[in-house]
């Protein structure tokens, strides 16, 4: 429940108490509750135009479909829901290039952007995709390690990166992982592959909107 709509609550409590309580602690009660909430302002405003989001693992063997499409979905429905862009080229959008371009691997960011007609580029680049804790036992360990950087299409080569800025020179780091379980069925390896997906949007997302440190991330259960 968010604080604002506790605020009534809690000073009719803490005035209820108030004859048992330092005035101090009293005071210092209240004004937590009717403090401003603790907002982080977005780092960076992308474009409200197309936005394409690349993603792309650093090693073949990194390379889970499952894993890149639940990020790309959940990434672009965050930015829809935050208002922070409402024009993500769709996924199949982003393959159907890949699939139609042979030398596709070969292409810079910018190239990318202007192919897709898009504004921005988001890249995502997988640094590292586990799934499991050993190949020997079969349990579950979900982790991701990736980098993030905004490229633009429309300024010199030397200049495309327009976010983070160049202390972080590969771009902002992003590490996500999720608890160990047994791998109890063959569709449980998809089903955590999906869920990290989704979890590691909501990380990609935040330097873009602005997030109240108050509330908890919403994990996927």
């Amino acid at each position: 429940m968010r604080r604002p709509r506790i605020v009534l609550v809690a000073l009719v409590v803490l005035g209820g108490l108030g004859a048992l309580l330092p005035a101090c602690n009293v005071a210092g009660a209240i004004a937590y509750f009717t403090a401003p909430r603790q907002i982080q302002k977005a780092e960076f405003a992308l474009t409200k135009g197309r936005l394409a989001v690349l993603i792309e693992p650093a090693r073949p063997e990194d390379d889970n479909p499952v894993f890149t499409q639940a990020l790309h979905t959940k990434l672009t429905e965050i930015f829809r829901e935050k208002k922070v862009n409402e024009q993500v080229v769709p996924f199949a959008e982003v393959q159907r290039l890949r699939q139609v371009s042979p030398d596709f691997d070969r292409w810079d960011m910018q190239r990318v952007a202007k192919a897709l007609n898009a504004e921005q580029l988001l890249y995502i680049r997988v640094e590292h995709l586990s799934m499991k804790s050993t190949a020997a036992h079969p349990v579950l360990e979900p982790t991701a390690d990736l980098r993030i950087k905004v490229i633009s299409p429309a300024v010199p080569p030397k200049k495309a990166r327009v976010w983070p800025k160049s202390e972080e020179r590969e771009g902002r780091t992003i590490q996500r992982g999720r608890a160990m379980r047994e791998a109890s069925d063959p569709s449980a390896l998809d089903t955590e592959a999906d869920k990290l997906g989704k979890d590691v949007a909501r990380l990609v997302a935040k330097p873009f909107y602005d997030v109240d440190l108050e509330e908890k991330d919403q994990w996927e259960p």
